[in-house]
């Protein structure tokens, strides 16, 4: 880490996938997960860095990203492996009539393995907030 970059909080965890009273069940590989969060003074703002060794499994990022379709952000996940599933499905946004400003993405949800999902949606109604609900099955 830069050391003009202060770090604010840390976490860390260690998973054996698999491991039970009587053994080790398919596949007992380990994961080992460490996030940060630092403060960027030039851009005013926190940035968390997650790091996952080991991780194999489907992977699902989501969130209030707070960005249009092509930005810079999704393009980076896209560099890296991830599917982003709401405009690639024909959505037409992720923001409701609450939201009275003219950006109509905020959320989104992705996937590093596509043919894991099952079923992503949308859900226009009931408006409950100025984000729609998003739901993945898989």
């Amino acid at each position: 880490m830069h050391q003009s970059l202060p770090v604010s909080a840390q976490a860390q965890g260690f998973v054996l996938k698999g491991f039970a009273a009587d053994g080790f069940g398919d596949h007992p590989r380990s994961r080992s997960a460490h996030a940060i969060r630092v403060y960027n003074g030039a851009r005013q703002r926190p940035v968390s860095i997650t790091h996952m060794h080991g991780l194999r499994d489907l992977r699902v990022t989501c969130g209030d990203f707070n960005v249009e379709p092509g930005s810079e952000t999704l393009n980076h996940l896209a560099d890296h492996g991830f599917t982003e599933l709401v405009t690639t499905r024909g959505f037409a946004g992720t923001r409701t009539a609450h939201y009275e400003k003219p950006g109509r993405f905020a959320d989104y949800m992705l996937v590093n393995s596509e043919d894991a999902v099952r079923r992503f949606d949308v859900i226009r109604s009931p408006e409950v907030s100025d984000h729609c609900p998003l739901v993945l099955e898989v």
